[in-house]
Parts: C-alpha cells; structure tokens; sequence
C-alpha cells in the first residue's frame, strides 16, 4: 500500500513551519510508504521527507492547491491534508481497510468533540455530514476516485470546500465513511489564524450567501458496519 500525502503549507513563521514539519513527521512515524506532495502558499521552506515541493503564489483557493499536488500523486491511497493535523501511531491501517471494503472516500476520527458519539474500534459510519463523518482537515481517497469525480471543485476559496467535495461525491453516489479504528487530530485554524480579519472574513464568510440551500443541508446516515 502506497500513500500520497497531499499538504497545503503557508510557511509565514517558525511556528507554521514546526506545525508543518511535525504534520509531515507523524505521517511518516507508520513507516509507510509515503509519497509527500507539499504545496507551498507563502515562500519556500525547507521540509525534512518531502518528495515534491509546489510553490504556488496566486490567489489562495484550498481545493486549487490540492488539484495541483493531486498532479504529481503516484500511490493507492491520496491523503489530502491540512497542515495542522498530527497522525496517531497505527493510521496507516486506513488504506488497507478502504481497500478490502470498497469504500472510495474515507476520514479517520479526531479529536472534535461531535465526534465522541462514535463507537472506538473496528467501526465504519458512513455520512456526509461535516466535522461528523467527514474531516475537511484529512480526507483519505482511493485513486480510483478521480476517474469518477475529476478534479476537486473549486468553487470556494478555503471554508466550504469540503461542501463541494461531498457534494461531487452525492452526485455520484459515492459514500464517505468514518473509519473509528484510526486517529488524525486536528488543531483548528492554527495556520487561518495568522491572518488578518479582512483575509479571514475573505476565506470564510464572503460567499456564505452564496451557497444554496441544498448545498447547506447535512445528510445524515446512522449506518454502522463492523470491519
């Protein structure tokens, strides 16, 4: 089994590029192979286990600078990441799992507290709703997925791209799961929150009106499966 990690940097100071390195560091923990597609939105820095670095210096747009790592994947399994996450020790199972079950598209839990209501172990839920079944921050997709879906929708800058990544997967029917015998912790917004307020209003807020009401709604499926 061979992963793609697909991580969108900005590298404005020491304490984003620790939070980055760390990131890329427990991936590598599993001692796995890892192929790690870094994509840069600030200014290059040096990232210890990276294989290819993107610097991409225009307008920022999430899902934009994800299709452009998706470019250079090679691997099963495409990890498309955050830089403010933090592998547990055993995450690699996930692929192995995606496979043997079929499931296209996955997240593995974290710690965000709407999460608590799952069962630990060797549990899958399948849903769309977000910060529930879906984890915008590491979303785990088997390459079979984009000869399907394409690339991601780029519709919106930064918040809300998950949206549009569950809604290309509605359209064609593909389910999420939440895989509950793995762990990704998140620390929300680390990297949002070195913006200014008129950045953060920019890439969170603007097109709130924008989206419609079927793009909003939550679609939730209490289904559970033992793995």
């Amino acid at each position: 089994m061979k992963y793609d990690l697909i991580i969108v940097a900005a590298s404005k100071d020491a304490a984003l590029q620790k939070m980055t390195q760390e990131a890329i560091d427990s991936c590598l923990a599993d001692h796995v192979q890892v192929n790690v597609i870094l994509v840069e939105t600030f200014k290059e820095f040096h990232y210890r286990g990276v294989n290819t670095t993107i610097f991409y210096n225009g307008e920022f747009n999430y899902n934009h600078c994800l299709n452009l790592g998706l470019k250079h994947r090679t691997g099963d399994i495409q990890i498309l990441a955050n830089n403010d996450i933090i592998f547990q020790k055993g995450w690699s199972t996930i692929g192995d799992t995606m496979r043997a079950q079929g499931y296209l598209s996955a997240s593995a839990l974290s710690n965000h507290p709407r999460q608590r209501i799952f069962k630990r172990g060797d549990y899958a839920y399948e849903g769309y709703e977000i910060c529930l079944y879906m984890t915008g921050w590491c979303i785990f997709c088997d390459s079979k997925l984009w000869n399907i879906i394409g690339e991601l929708d780029e519709s919106y800058q930064f918040w809300y791209s998950d949206n549009m990544y569950i809604n290309q997967l509605s359209k064609n029917k593909i389910p999420h799961y939440l895989i509950c015998n793995v762990t990704v912790l998140h620390y929300i917004s680390r990297t949002l929150n070195k913006e200014d307020f008129k950045t953060k209003m920019k890439l969170t807020d603007a097109r709130r009106k924008d989206l419609t009401h079927a793009e909003r709604k939550t679609i939730h499926k209490s289904h559970r499966a033992h793995l």
